[in-house]
């Protein structure tokens, strides 16, 4: 086991958005690395879908039901997946059980937990940063949304070099909550039970005196006073469905170390043993265990200094010194983290000064040695951004100016190089220093002004500037050269001349009897040779008007009819081929238009026109799946898609669209209260508590309606099973009072002294009634 990598790639088949794997499921690569799985659409890494942090895996399992072709079922917060392995089942089974908490693996799955890899995974990614796994569907498994406690691990921090403070003894930490009167607040998850079984809020009326809430009326009445043109009397408000609590795992936290102080200091053992998170406080719990077993604080005391070293060995290690001394006792421990200390000081030393940061190098350096080589780091930055002058100002010793010396007298030569390759010679004579230098770069200006000379005299006489060349010829070889050219430049003109018919120039550039004599025979035979060109030329173009023109023999005139005949039935049987290929081309037009295939590529008769057909037929198929995807027509689309891509598109269109109709219809549902199928719809936390709030504040809305409506009727019975706290108790019972006293002065003023009577609640009231009432209407009450 030791020796198997704590990462893995391959690919695996999981559920598709939250979906039953048996139903459907997706082909994605995984990647575990540590803690964090992440899986893509490609082996490249490329389009990313989804990552989850092993470390907040509240439940492993074998796959059962609807996934039971899945081989593990991994439950997170706000996400269940089901995965199946195509290749080593057996080692992705065991890194992830393994680097997951020993508690969120089921029981026949317990022997891929490996404790000896899960301690690896600690150690060697306990710094490694975690990924939400967050999913937007809708939870269904009922697991709760909460990250176990038990899956928590220590961060190491990165480390920290600066000098050891002074031992100081470790800060007391206080074990009580911080509000003693007030407890907690109580988290309605199914995780919350895992952290501590608390007692429901208080009800703002007594349990005895407190109403039954108010049966739930169906919403398709619509007798609700808001909705209602004719003041009807409003429908009961629904029974107020639970809210599950959004409380994010900052707030889970923070409220599991308040309970766990809480049971510590109160020595609740078994509350204690619910809450314990990490070594730390563990040990502190088995501390307790001990100490409430043999009734002895020794046993205790050992455990917890088990524990503080224990976890001074992981803080030195970690790097993380603050936290190692609050762990130190004696002067041991402080040596121990000051060595530590020491050690990841030279560490940071040593890196500083590879990297060439002198301000950290400083920082870091306190002996002579390490000052001196902090030293020997300023002067060698300086000389390498050639800063010479500040170089000799930080040198101290001899071989620092020995240092100084070589570098400036090797940046010397490269510039002496560089001006003289470039042709500046004048500023190379600024760094020359000795005679040979100041001869070898006079041998160089020499060498470059005739290589300058060289190439400027090949570029005149390339260009005919025969007299600029003349100037720049040095030697017998050049004149020559420069003669050659000349000579064969003269011949090339007057061939060119003679060509063109351009005589006068001919007669110019000929200086032999020789050439003049052929001057004018070219001249005198050249009508000849333009009429002959131009009734080529006539014939070519079928103009056989002008040709016979030019014709002035017998064959000629022959020559001209017969082509003329010829080029005339070359017109007929061009034509009919011209007519022939346009239908083929409007057929084969019409063929592409009405899309069939069969027909067009068979009035192809190149290569070129198949592979045209098929691009067009192509682009019209993608448009056709476009068309559909975009009418939402998707079972039709993906029968014309070609490729896995083009479904996958579709189906991300289909994805899309269907998402977008459950928002809509989700805001519809809320617009008309139909809350239960607002949460049928609902998939986010944010989703499932706006549907709780308004839900809330529409039964809330109803409840007071419905009140105001009881007490303006004056059915305070009905009033009174509607009140939720006291102050709505008291002024109902205000309200009562109220009417009552009324009541009772009406009946005193239609002298109906059997109703007064009735609702008379006091000695008082009865006393006053039978000194204004008839002797027989005061016994009539009696009877």
């Amino acid at each position: 086991m030791a020796a198997m990598t704590m990462t893995k790639e391959g690919w695996c088949l999981k559920t598709h958005r939250g979906s039953k794997f048996n139903k459907r499921s997706e082909r994605r690569y995984f990647k575990l690395e540590g803690f964090n799985v992440a899986y893509f659409k490609k082996d490249t890494l490329a389009d990313r879908t989804g990552k989850f942090d092993l470390r907040k895996v509240t439940e492993i399992s074998a796959c059962a039901g609807e996934d039971s072709d899945a081989d593990l079922v991994l439950v997170l917060p706000g996400k269940r997946i089901c995965v199946k392995f195509e290749a080593d089942a057996e080692a992705w089974k065991t890194l992830m059980c393994s680097a997951a908490a020993q508690s969120a693996v089921a029981a026949d799955l317990q022997a891929y937990h490996s404790e000896e890899l899960h301690a690896a995974f600690s150690g060697t990614y306990a710094a490694q940063k975690g990924v939400s796994s967050a999913s937007v569907l809708k939870y269904t498994s009922g697991a709760s949304f909460l990250t176990s406690p038990r899956a928590e691990t220590p961060k190491a921090t990165a480390p920290k070099p600066a000098p050891a403070p002074e031992a100081v003894a470790p800060a007391a930490r206080s074990l009580a909550p911080k509000s003693r009167d007030v407890e907690p607040e109580a988290v309605a998850t199914t995780a919350a039970a895992e952290y501590a079984t608390e007692a429901p809020a208080a009800s703002p009326i007594p349990a005895e005196e407190a109403p039954a809430a108010p049966a739930a009326s169906p919403r398709k009445e619509k007798k609700s006073p808001r909705k209602s043109k004719t003041k009807a009397a409003p429908a009961p408000a629904p029974e107020p469905a639970p809210v599950s609590s959004a409380a994010s795992d900052e707030e889970l936290e923070a409220n599991r170390k308040e309970w766990y102080n809480f049971a510590m200091e109160n020595k609740d053992l078994q509350m204690a043993k619910e809450l314990y998170v990490g070594h730390e406080e563990e040990a502190r719990v088995k501390a307790l265990e001990a100490e409430a077993a043999t009734g002895c604080a020794a046993a205790g005391d050992a455990e917890l200094e088990a524990a503080r070293v224990e976890w001074l060995e992981f803080h030195v290690k970690a790097g993380e010194y603050e936290e190692a001394l609050q762990m130190c006792v004696d002067d041991k421990d402080y040596a121990l983290v000051h060595d530590a200390q020491e050690a990841n000081r030279g560490e940071w030393l040593a890196h500083s000064l590879a990297s060439e940061d002198v301000y950290s190098a400083g920082n870091y350096a306190v002996t002579e040695e390490e000052l001196a080589a902090v030293e020997d780091l300023k002067i060698k930055k300086e000389l390498k951004a050639g800063n010479y002058g500040k170089a000799k100002k930080l040198a101290k010793t001899p071989a620092q100016h020995e240092l100084v010396d070589a570098s400036e007298e090797a940046a010397r030569k490269v510039w002496l190089d560089y001006h003289t390759q470039a042709g500046e010679f004048k500023e190379a004579g600024k760094y020359t220093v000795s005679d040979g230098e100041a001869a070898a770069l006079k041998a160089a200006e020499a060498a470059y002004h005739e290589s300058e000379r060289a190439t400027t005299f090949e570029a005149a006489l390339a260009a005919g500037k025969y007299e600029q060349a003349k100037k720049l010829a040095s030697g017998e070889a050049e004149l020559a050269q420069l003669d050659a050219k000349r000579e064969a430049d003269r011949k090339e003109w007057f061939n060119y001349s003679m060509d063109t018919g351009d005589f006068k120039n001919c007669y110019v550039y000929a200086i032999s009897e020789e050439e003049e004599a052929a001057v004018k025979a070219a001249e005198e035979a050249y009508p000849e040779k333009c009429r002959v060109e131009w009734l080529t030329f006539y014939l070519a173009e079928s103009d056989w008007k002008h040709a016979r023109d030019l014709c002035v023999t017998e064959a000629e005139y022959a020559d001209v009819d017969a082509k003329q005949a010829d080029d005339e039935k070359d017109d007929v049987a061009q034509a009919e081929e011209a007519h022939t290929e346009k239908s083929r081309q409007d057929w084969l037009s019409y063929y592409i238009e009405v899309s069939d295939y069969s027909k067009a590529v068979g009035m192809c008769i190149t290569p070129e026109e198949e592979a045209g057909v098929d691009e067009k037929f192509e682009a019209k198929r993608v448009a056709y799946v476009a068309e559909m995807c975009k009418q939402g027509k998707f079972h039709v689309a993906k029968q014309y898609a070609l490729n896995e891509e083009e479904i996958a598109k579709c189906d991300e269109h289909e994805e899309a669209q269907q998402e977008a109709s459950r928002l809509e219809w989700f805001d519809f549902y809320l617009s008309e209260c139909k809350f239960d199928k607002a949460g049928e719809l609902a998939c986010t936390t944010e989703e499932f508590a706006r549907v709780g709030a308004e839900e809330s504040s529409f039964n809330e809305k109803c409840r007071l309606e419905w009140l105001s409506h009881h007490t303006a009727k004056g059915d305070y019975e009905s009033a009174l099973g509607l009140v939720v706290s006291s102050e709505e108790q008291d002024e109902l019972k205000s309200t009562m009072e109220t009417y009552r006293v009324e009541h009772l002065k009406y009946y005193m003023e239609i002298k109906d002294y059997a109703k007064a009577k009735s609702t008379a609640c006091t000695k008082e009231e009865l006393a006053a009634i039978d000194e204004v009432a008839p002797p027989k209407t005061r016994w009539f009450g009696l009877f």
